[in-house]
């Protein structure tokens, strides 16, 4: 990624940040809440500072939120009660977050994009499809 170091050190306090907020509450909104500011902090720094991997973190990273989100909001309604995520779901979000904000840190491109990928798996849990390969044994954690 081609960002100067004083944005790229905006992006990772920041998710450090998320990071602390999130691991400091059991309550699932409040972690949504908390990783939405992932993506906006994203989309700050795009707006002052261009680079194609922005764009890629930012579509990951919000994708992931309206995903939960939407899912979060299903089974309060009692839509898709018959859903089921791993145990450690939201520290796996959690952890992975920290592992990006690591690989941004050290500017390492290949880990980014391995860290994105686990967080569209992740978000893909959450989906119909996605939650389906899950229960047979296709997603694994």
């Amino acid at each position: 990624m081609k960002i100067s170091n004083g944005n790229k050190k905006i992006i990772v306090d920041e998710f450090d940040k998320v990071f602390e907020l999130m691991k400091n509450t059991n309550n699932i909104g409040e972690k949504l809440f908390c990783f939405s500011a992932t993506y906006a902090m994203v989309l700050r720094i795009l707006n002052i500072e261009y680079d194609p991997s922005l764009i890629l973190i930012h579509s990951v990273l919000l994708s992931t939120y309206s995903n939960i989100n939407s899912f979060v909001n299903n089974v309060a309604n009692k839509k898709d009660a018959f859903f089921s995520i791993p145990k450690k779901y939201f520290d796996m979000i959690e952890s992975n977050l920290k592992d990006l904000s690591r690989s941004i840190d050290s500017n390492d491109e290949i880990k980014i994009y391995k860290d994105l990928q686990r967080f569209s798996v992740l978000s893909y849990l959450v989906t119909g499809n996605g939650n389906y390969l899950y229960k047979k044994g296709i997603i694994k954690f």
